[in-house]
């Protein structure tokens, strides 16, 4: 016998008999392990392990696959399936789901333990992504979005659920290879959705079905592999489960998921749907705004047996740095990713293909930074200096990059490269430091607050960039196209039927404008991009103040992180015994 078969024939006797893992104990009576070395030789080895680390892995990618890479071709859905412009709100309403169940899923799988959660997020979506491709009409396919969304609020916390069954002094490894694992959906997921719905053989639906496909393995994996430490184990019988569901913060959740869903519709519909000056937008905003300060009003001063956020989170500064120097990488890489298509398209090609490919250049230099610098982010130390010279290459890359106009595209490359490969370094960082800081009862509800922060963040964010996209490149229109082409020679009483034929968008309204020749049609599409580069200029400069605020809050923490890469085992997948508390198996 193997020592494999050994430890996984140990494991399924320890499950029948009921024996857990003899830890010390903490604030909520869960157990941990303080060594690694206490975990049986050949369990990193075995199938529950193994099987673990592979159902995560594919449910991290299944968060890009039924999210990113749909929402990339949303337009192209929405002429397929007749909805117009209601398509988008299966973007909106799977955003709004996934945003509003994930810091509970956080904060009572904590409680409870995460086996049935990811199980059942993982059920749901297996139903969503079969409902979504075989959606005949845009309502049904908001309907399976809903149930995508709500798999997802399990989905978002994937790196945490690798980070908590490998030991603290492998959690950048662990986020180095989670980045990695889902490489081929993030780096290259834009340039693959844009080429099944050009082949007639697959289309968008082919998404949902592979959607479907690694949903449904990785469900499997779940149930045969993954046994984290449950209920009993992490409550140590001090309450029953009953008396713990009463106990979780309802009210906490009641006004967090209010006013998260009033502040993102807001930001969602304004500048769309609403201007942003309307009642509607301007209510939306204000409500949102007061029933979040309410919810932490609530949080802080009630006195809660399970809160959804514990407050005293917010007393460890190395957890509020990790949390503001994160969100505001994030704010960065929002400008560059979300505009780095429009970039390409306004001024370099609008080859579709060309496009698709290009666009992967963010993803690809994320999940690059985030492996390279995951084997870094311990054996080079001094983690302090490594999340300031981060965000400092970072906010000059920004700076830099506002420089790239039509005529500077190997500059725009590059930049966005390394642009992409500093946010992946203060991801790595963030996310490791942040669920290391956190006592590990708390490193769900730590973990989701975080994601939760960042995801809203980048909303309002995203919003902000539109808007001074589409207002300077419109301010800026007019004048640069006016300054280009009489600089080509074209006659000033010629420029009111050039700018009416340009609104008019056909051939022949252009080719009646006298004295356009094919120099001055070039200056005009030249002027255009001009337009359209000063404006992309002023989205990338504003992302510098971002990087700033994350610089400053840089110098509140002190340089102490590496004595957090320990031995200490947060969770094991299989009820196991330690060694130091039996005696070996012998092999046979």
């Amino acid at each position: 016998m193997t020592k494999t078969n050994s430890v996984d024939a140990a494991m399924e006797k320890a499950d029948s008999e009921g024996a857990v893992i003899e830890t010390h104990e903490t604030s909520n009576g869960a157990a941990f392990i303080d060594n690694d070395a206490d975990v049986p030789a050949g369990y990193w080895r075995s199938y529950r392990f193994l099987g673990s680390v592979l159902a995560i892995v594919l449910l991290a990618n299944n968060l890009f696959i039924g999210y990113s890479m749909p929402a990339n071709i949303l337009s192209v859905i929405g002429a397929d399936l007749g909805g117009g412009s209601q398509i988008s709100l299966a973007s909106l309403v799977l955003t709004l789901i996934k945003g509003v169940g994930l810091l509970l899923v956080g904060s009572i799988s904590d409680v409870v333990g995460r086996r049935y959660f990811l199980i059942s997020g993982q059920l749901v979506n297996f139903v969503g992504a079969i409902v979504a491709a075989r959606a005949q009409n845009v309502n049904t396919l908001i309907g399976a979005s809903a149930l995508v969304g709500l798999g997802q609020t399990t989905q978002v916390l994937y790196p945490l659920l690798l980070q908590e069954i490998v030991p603290n002094k492998y959690r950048g490894l662990s986020q180095g290879f989670i980045s990695f694992a889902v490489f081929p959906t993030i780096a290259l997921g834009p340039a693959f959705a844009r080429l099944m719905v050009a082949n007639p053989r697959f289309g968008w639906r082919a998404l949902y079905w592979l959607d479907t496909i690694t949903v449904g393995v990785s469900l499997i994996l779940f149930a045969l592999c993954y046994f984290p430490p449950g209920f009993n184990e992490l409550q140590t019988g001090t309450f029953s489960k009953r008396t713990q569901l009463r106990r979780i913060d309802y009210g906490g959740f009641a006004l967090y998921a209010g006013g998260l869903v009033c502040l993102l519709l807001a930001l969602s519909w304004g500048g769309n749907k609403f201007a942003w000056s309307s009642a509607t937008i301007i209510a939306l905003l204000v409500v949102g705004v007061v029933v979040l300060i309410a919810f932490a009003i609530f949080e802080t001063y009630v006195p809660l047996h399970t809160p959804l956020l514990p407050m005293t989170l917010f007393k460890n500064r190395s957890f509020v740095v990790a949390v503001i120097v994160g969100s505001c990488g994030q704010m960065s890489w929002y400008a560059l990713n979300l505009l780095w298509p429009y970039h390409i398209q306004d001024l370099y090609t609008t080859d579709n293909n060309t496009v698709g490919w290009m666009s992967c250049a963010t993803g690809i230099a994320l999940a690059t930074g985030e492996l390279i610098m995951g084997f870094f982010c311990k054996k080079g130390g001094r983690i302090k200096y490594q999340m300031f010279v981060s965000v400092a290459l970072l906010t000059i890359l920004s700076g830099i990059m506002s420089i790239a106009n039509q005529h500077r595209e190997a500059l725009a490359v590059a930049m966005i490269t390394c642009v992409g490969f500093c946010v992946g370094w203060i991801e790595l960082i963030t996310i490791v430091v942040a669920t290391l800081v956190i006592p590990p009862e708390q490193i769900g509800s730590g973990s989701a607050f975080f994601a939760s922060t960042r995801a809203v963040t980048g909303t309002i964010v995203t919003s902000i960039y539109l808007a001074i996209y589409n207002n300077r490149s419109k301010h800026l229109m007019t004048p640069d196209i006016t300054k280009a082409v009489e600089a080509a020679g074209l006659p000033e009483s010629s420029l009111q039927p050039l700018f009416t034929a340009i609104a008019n968008g056909t051939a022949s309204a252009l080719d009646a404008v006298p004295g356009l020749t094919a120099e001055i049609r070039a200056a005009m599409v030249d002027g255009k991009k001009s337009a359209y580069a000063t404006a992309l200029g002023d989205v990338y400069l504003t992302s510098i103040a971002f990087g700033a605020i994350a610089l400053i809050s840089i110098f509140f923490v002190k340089d102490d992180f590496e004595r957090h890469f320990t031995s200490f085992l947060n969770k094991t997948v299989a009820h196991i015994t330690p060694v130091s508390k039996t005696k070996a198996e012998p092999d046979v």
